[in-house]
């Protein structure tokens, strides 16, 4: 249990200055969900029938969706992903957490040294009539506690599994705490007779802290069926990929096609497959296709020899590099490799259980530099400090024009969305040498939150701001255009202490590149923490108008209709159907809250304090914007 913010003032006044250090820190509002993601489920889920289901109910959360399957699951608290993980039965896990369906903590304000009722995931009626004790109805899964996220805490941290009896309560029929088993484990119920009917349920439900994304349990490979012998099914008859494939790149995880040599491909690509059989497979025959997106062009198919996998094993297969053609023409390019394999060992088994045989990775090249894959499982700060300035490095092959610095902030809490910090280029950047501020090229500070640009599409779920590169903040000789070759540093001096935290990639480590000033040594140091900072570069041409506000659009209007007005938890917005942002200012005109409405037309304002505001709608496909005021009552 994450217990870091009751004591945080405690640890600022009785630690020394010598003791300032790099630190990784939970969210608070869970990064991949929102009200959006929210939306979608229930939108989906009010589109499924309502019938009971038919065994076998099996899920191993192998999708691309990040809410679990509405015609399976009832709610969608969890997360379901690929990057918290260290180990996996199939790829994807359920991810829980102290986070609700929107990402937000259920109560900021709880004792975060208790453990309440956080996360949990609720089947969907199931028939069971006709079966009796007899008939080895059993629940299997498996289970896995933390590694990427923050880490539950023996002894009342939980993980537990409830059945739903007939009078309508939930019975805890199995719990764990923590312990220091760090592998995936797998679990057998039996189905009691007394719960043997029509509409039978089962859920998880974690118990933590409930203040953030804390105290974070995975499970995989669910399956619920009668006549089962559990002995036979401790070893699955599964072959499947681990994870999805990495970046083609040896030290990227995006760059700009304009950029890119040969040079920049790694060696070998790696994955990882799984053998859960209890037996050696030897007849795995695997395979990639190669395909360029922009122009649908196959550039090379690869076929693999017969593979020998021994019984309950992972497996690396090495694929070499390729090479992708230079002359391709397009702002985006993109590489899509399509991984799979056949295994006749897996012959009679569900469609579901052959369709982690396969897996993608797109290699994009677009208009930044990133070494993460865009996916923070924690927070980076230095502890305690105030000024503390980090740095990601970055190189040119050639040189090109700085744009912009794309980046993930959160806040450490609620009340400090207002935390002051400075956006900053550096030259001259070498491992120890000593900070001097004649290097910076480029610094935009007093910044809050509220001034960066959010970007919105793909990346808004993941909290992506733009801090576009502006010619009053060039600074020591630098002139604008801000054009760059050779290595440099972005990044941010955060001058409020234990406010922000910049997303950290924990999967792709790429420490080697993420730089912080020791302060009692005034020097640059390299990150001691396996990851990366989400902090990018973005290069080449101007920015996209919807991304800087230099040039105004003029956009048709269009009248806001919302209700009710008075309101104090809720706004319903009529008549729109498209996808639109959210804008959300005080009578005075600073910007308060910003969000994207869906088809569910649903807005929550009851974190507002009383008052009277001005909301305007912007049309995310049309560009046409419509205002209205509203009163946010006690």
């Amino acid at each position: 249990m994450n217990r870091f913010f009751t004591y945080i003032f405690l640890l600022t006044i009785s630690l020394p200055a010598f003791s300032q250090k790099e630190s990784l820190v939970s969210f608070q509002h869970h990064p991949g969900m929102n009200a959006l993601t929210n939306a979608d489920f229930l939108q989906k889920k009010a589109n499924r029938r309502i019938a009971s289901l038919s065994l076998p109910f099996f899920d191993d959360f192998y999708q691309n969706e990040i809410y679990p399957n509405p015609g399976l699951w009832q709610d969608n608290f969890v997360f379901i992903n690929t990057t918290y993980p260290k180990e996996t039965i199939t790829v994807g896990v359920a991810t829980f957490d102290g986070t609700d369906a929107r990402g937000k903590p259920y109560n900021v304000n709880a004792n975060p040294n208790l453990s309440l009722a956080a996360d949990k995931l609720t089947s969907n009626p199931i028939d069971l009539s006709g079966l009796n004790s007899s008939s080895n109805v059993f629940l299997s899964f498996y289970y896995l506690q933390s590694d990427f996220g923050e880490t539950p805490r023996a002894p009342n941290d939980l993980l537990t599994v409830q059945f739903l009896d007939t009078s309508g309560n939930w019975n805890i029929v199995w719990q764990k705490t923590a312990d220091a088993v760090l592998n995936m484990r797998q679990v057998f119920l039996k189905v009691d007779s007394i719960y043997l009917n029509g509409n039978f349920q089962f859920r998880f439900q974690s118990f933590g802290n409930v203040t953030g994304a804390n105290d974070i349990w995975h499970v995989d490979y669910v399956k619920l069926d009668k006549n089962r012998d559990t002995a036979a099914e401790r070893n699955i008859k599964e072959m499947a990929y681990e994870f999805l494939p990495p970046s083609m790149l040896k030290n990227y995880y995006v760059m700009p096609y304009n950029q890119f040599d040969s040079t920049d491909l790694a060696d070998t690509v790696r994955l990882l497959v799984r053998n859960n059989f209890i037996n050696a497979t030897t007849d795995i025959v695997d395979f990639y296709d190669a395909t360029v997106v922009n122009t649908a062009t196959n550039i090379v198919s690869f076929n693999g020899p017969s593979r020998d996998f021994g019984p309950l094993s992972v497996n690396e297969i090495k694929y070499p590099k390729f090479n992708i053609p230079t002359d391709i023409i397009g702002d985006t390019v993109t590489i899509k490799v399509d991984y799979f394999y056949n295994v006749s060992a897996e012959a009679g088994e569900p469609a579901k259980v052959q369709a982690n045989n396969a897996v993608t990775h797109n290699q994009v090249f677009s208009n930044f530099f990133a070494y993460d894959d865009g996916t923070p499982e924690r927070g980076y700060w230095l502890q305690d400090e105030s000024d503390y300035v980090m740095a990601v490095k970055y190189w040119l092959r050639k040189p090109d024009t700085i744009q912009a610095v794309k980046l993930q902030l959160f806040p450490v809490r609620a009340d400090n969305a207002l935390a002051r910090f400075s956006i900053c280029i550096w030259k001259n950047f070498t491992l120890r040498s000593v900070y001097n501020a004649a290097d910076m090229i480029y610094q935009q500070s007093n910044l809050k939150l509220s001034d960066l640009i959010a970007e919105y599409g793909v990346d808004t779920l993941n909290g992506y701001y733009y801090a576009p590169i502006k010619p009053q903040f060039v600074k020591n000789g630098a002139s604008f255009p801000l054009i760059l070759s050779d290595s440099f540093a972005i990044g941010l001096i955060v001058e409020t202490p234990n406010s922000l935290t910049v997303g950290f990639d924990r999967n792709n480590n790429k420490s080697f590149y993420n730089y912080f000033v020791e302060k009692e040594k005034n020097k640059w140091s390299r990150s001691t923490l396996p990851g990366t900072m989400i902090i990018n570069l973005v290069t080449g041409k101007s920015l996209p108008g919807y991304l800087t506000p230099v040039k105004e659009i003029k956009t048709p209007k269009y009248e806001v209709k919302i209700f009710p007005n008075p309101t104090r938890d809720q706004l319903f917005v009529e008549g729109i159907t498209e996808k639109s942002l959210i804008e959300i200012f005080s009578i005075n005109g600073s910007l308060i809250q910003q969000s994207q409405l869906s088809q569910s037309n649903y807005i929550s304002v009851n974190e507002l304090p009383a008052a009277t505001y001005v909301i305007k709608i912007t049309n995310l496909m049309t560009n046409q914007t419509g205002t209205s005021k509203f009163i946010k009552s006690e």
